[in-house]
């Protein structure tokens, strides 16, 4: 009897010791794979050799080092950038489809190209840099100093014509600060791009451009357009010969430095577990060593702001540039239309 009672424990025992293992294992297949599983595009809204497109082609690999699986660089350019970001917003929210964006996100909807927030519609993940902007002007410009430049633009209202990559891009909201704080007054020329705008200076087309020094450094060294000045309160350690707009003109120093921004962005909405591991791999990203080096010699300032800080970070710089266009009477609708403060 005794016997019997203890076979049918056993029994028992192990009946219960199998159960639990089968249960634990169908909870195990039922876990969620770590992320990503499928192949992540990140797509530039600029062509190919860009200052955006290049920075991308340094962010995405080291996301794709920290994070694996297989990352790849989409171009989809158009419309300043918003073709692209289009795409990206409309995207499944699985993060498997992102944005590397620059800073005419911010200016999209006041200037009426597309009703799209780079915090609103997406989910900032990483800001990597700011642009150090450099004003430059053809080899054989009779402009030989940032002074002369201003001072002629002052008394000649218009007559100095800058070339730009379009309406609010890099080039056209740097001429509009120094136009507000400086009291000049430029003529814009917009080309397809910040490329062909900086051809145009070194073809004479127009006096001058206001690019990123990363667009500019080979011409300026190889003697077929002149640095005049850097939008910045101090000189760059690597041109040292270039002075600082804050530095010759130090009215202009609480408004500078001033530079377009670069990041990455992510549809809003993407699932939690997505979004953390997005914040992860940036962090590590920034902290690379790669990106530092890589940073340096493209003449970025390095930002690496992440998640909440990247997200105040953009509504800084979206309230400035949106109401300094409104201020210049060149946005299209007004940024109290959209809820976006005046900056304090």
């Amino acid at each position: 009897m005794n016997k019997r009672i203890g076979f049918v424990l056993t029994a028992a025992v192990l009946a219960v010791a199998m159960l639990v293992g089968a249960l634990g294992s169908g909870c195990a297949s039922k876990q969620e794979p770590k992320w990503p599983q499928n192949p992540v595009k990140v797509v530039v809204g600029w062509p190919p050799g860009g200052i955006t497109d290049v920075q991308a082609r340094v962010i995405v690999p080291l996301m794709e080092k920290y994070l694996g699986g297989t990352w790849v660089v989409s171009n989809q350019a158009g419309a300043a950038g918003s073709v692209g970001a289009s795409d990206v917003a409309k995207a499944p929210k699985d993060g498997y489809t992102l944005l590397f964006g620059s800073e005419t996100m911010s200016v999209w909807q006041v200037m009426d190209v597309i009703n799209l927030s780079p915090t609103k519609d997406f989910e900032p993940i990483g800001i990597a840099a700011e642009g150090i902007v450099g004003l430059a002007v053809p080899a054989n410009s009779r402009f030989t100093s940032v002074e002369q430049f201003v001072n002629e633009a002052k008394a000649n209202p218009g007559k100095i014509q800058v070339s730009t990559a379009g309406p609010a891009a890099m080039a056209h909201v740097s001429g509009l600060v120094m136009e507000q704080y400086l009291g000049t007054k430029f003529t814009y020329v917009p080309f397809q791009g910040g490329a062909p705008a900086v051809m145009a200076a070194i073809g004479g087309q127009v006096d001058a451009t206001m690019e990123s020094v990363t667009n500019v450094i080979e011409h300026h060294k190889g003697g077929t357009l002149k640095l005049l000045a850097i939008l910045d309160n101090q000189r760059h350690p690597d041109l040292p010969n270039v002075p600082a707009l804050g530095e010759v003109f130090p009215e202009m120093k609480p408004y500078l430095p001033y530079g377009p921004y670069f990041g990455l962005f992510a549809p809003a909405g993407v699932p939690r577990d997505v979004n953390k591991a997005l914040l992860d791999g940036i962090n590590k990203a920034f902290a690379d060593e790669e990106w530092a080096k890589k940073a340096k010699t493209m003449f970025l300032r390095p930002v690496n702001k992440v998640g909440d800080d990247a997200r105040k970070y953009l509504d800084g710089w979206t309230s400035r540039a949106a109401w300094l266009l409104q201020d210049a009477g060149v946005a299209k609708k007004s940024p109290e239309t959209f809820g976006i403060p005046r900056p304090k």
